[in-house]
């Protein structure tokens, strides 16, 4: 097999990505750094590219390719910690991020559960009778609206999300709010989706403000896996566009103010006919010509993360034809980001940000 070594997980964490030996290829994902000298990929995370904490350039092997991995916005890389890389110019071949140009484009619907509305074997989670169930579960008036957030002030989003959801609820938006900045804990793995089937709408509003592809579990996991329809803010519509269903989400900044957004949510809690229309994209799965997101078990696994991985590193042992580099990380992170992405607002730390 093509070993892929991750050098260090990500935030101390050891998760394991979905490789289908029959569709992508025979590689082992390892976190063990004794796999250095055998492995064809060497992925750093942004956390540890730094000169005295990844493998010395001068045993890189003429096979190996190093990769650069964050799933985080140049705002919390840059504007908040401060890293510019700077000692890791041309030591990178690749780039894997939620970044759609990036070298391996690995967005966060991959980090989905198995065997649900995307990934696997995704048959059940379509046609009629599934939509006419997650109507079913749906309780109008008191349950209108779900949040979870565990950053509360520490980027720009950040700030003024929670300020747009407070002026929400002013206008008369009922909204249940979870997370480490409200101290409720919601139900986790299978049982948030339970938990969360009886609200009409997932709040999904990013902390980041316009950063480029940056679509989290909020729009994936929060929303769609769970049976209710995202209102979307963060994200610029044409980045949504390009990945999440048609018809399926309710942007924000489509309409004037939060007004008149608690007006049409309104308008749809008491119209279940068009209410309704936010599931037709439910009603049968689609082909992967149709709609590349949605697996299909055995036949289909999207081109994306470690499967496109594999795939390139069997490329290149076959016929040694693919070589690239990253002149810098830090540029190539900030040369295509709107102002309000990075703008400074205030610190933050190291931790984790959702």
């Amino acid at each position: 097999p093509i070993y892929i070594l991750f050098w260090v997980g990500p935030f101390g964490d050891e998760p394991e990505f979905r490789i289908d030996p029959k569709l992508c290829g025979n590689c082992v994902l390892t976190y063990d750094q004794r796999y250095l000298d055998e492995s064809d990929a060497v992925i750093i995370h942004f956390t540890e590219a730094f000169m005295h904490k990844v493998p010395d350039p001068k045993r890189r092997k003429s096979h190996q390719m190093f990769v650069f991995y964050s799933t985080e916005t140049p705002y919390a890389i840059y504007t908040a910690r401060g890293f510019e890389f700077k000692d890791m110019n041309y030591y990178f071949n690749w780039t894997i991020t939620y970044w759609r140009d990036s070298s391996i484009y690995m967005p966060f619907v991959e980090l989905n559960r198995h065997n649900g509305v995307f990934n696997g074997e995704t048959k059940f989670s379509y046609g009629e009778i599934i939509v006419q169930n997650i109507i079913a579960r749906k309780q109008s008036g008191q349950y209108m609206a779900l949040w979870m957030a565990g950053n509360c002030a520490d980027t720009e989003g950040a700030v003024v999300r929670k300020r747009l959801i407070a002026a929400m609820e002013m206008f008369g938006l009922t909204v249940d709010k979870y997370g480490k900045c409200y101290n409720r804990v919601a139900p986790e793995v299978s049982e948030y989706f339970t938990f969360a089937a009886k609200y009409k709408f997932y709040l999904a509003f990013e902390n980041a403000v316009h950063c480029r592809d940056y679509i989290t579990e909020k729009l994936w996991s929060n929303s769609y896996e769970a049976g209710l329809v995202p209102v979307v803010w963060g994200p610029t519509r044409a980045d949504i566009e390009a990945i999440a269903p048609k018809y399926s989400f309710i942007f924000y900044e489509d309409f004037q103010n939060g007004l008149a957004v608690v007006n049409y949510l309104k308008h749809l809690d008491k119209n279940p006919v068009e209410y309704r229309k936010y599931f037709n994209w439910r009603l049968q799965q689609p082909t992967p010509a149709e709609y590349m997101m949605v697996e299909h078990g055995p036949l289909y696994q999207r081109d994306v993360g470690m499967c496109k991985m594999c795939k390139l590193l069997w490329n290149k042992r076959r016929y040694n034809n693919i070589t690239s580099v990253v002149p810098s990380i830090h540029h190539w992170l900030l040369q295509n980001e709107p102002y309000e992405c990075v703008l400074k607002y205030c610190s933050t730390t190291d931790d984790k940000s959702d």
